[in-house]
């Protein structure tokens, strides 16, 4: 079978599975989340979030996206509009076999 990219393969998850990793760097200052907000309100979510499949914990690890997935988790209207589901690609990698660090490098 060829390779193919998991943007091809968008799946819809419940934000109850999804964690944030514990390894992000990345800070927004506030005015710039609420023109985060206000673009996936006007807008809808334009990018999924990317991450890894945890099958033991039935969980998917936030890669990248965690902003996005902060505001449906802050603004009950984004929430209740997307019905608590984000757009998300997983990335096909066993995370049993990779650490932290390596996620960075990808980020």
């Amino acid at each position: 079978m060829a390779f193919k990219s998991p943007v091809y393969n968008i799946i819809c998850v419940p934000i109850e599975k999804i964690e944030a990793n514990s390894y992000n760097p990345n800070t927004v200052a506030p005015p710039e989340f609420k023109l985060l907000y206000d673009s996936i309100k006007e807008d809808g979510y334009t990018m999924p979030i990317v991450c890894y499949y945890d099958k033991g914990q039935d969980k998917y690890i936030i890669v990248d996206g965690f902003h996005r997935y902060r505001i449906m988790l802050e603004y009950p209207d984004i929430y209740e509009r997307e019905g608590g589901k984000l757009p998300v690609s997983v990335i096909d990698k066993l995370l049993d076999i990779i650490g932290p660090e390596e996620v960075i490098v990808l980020i």
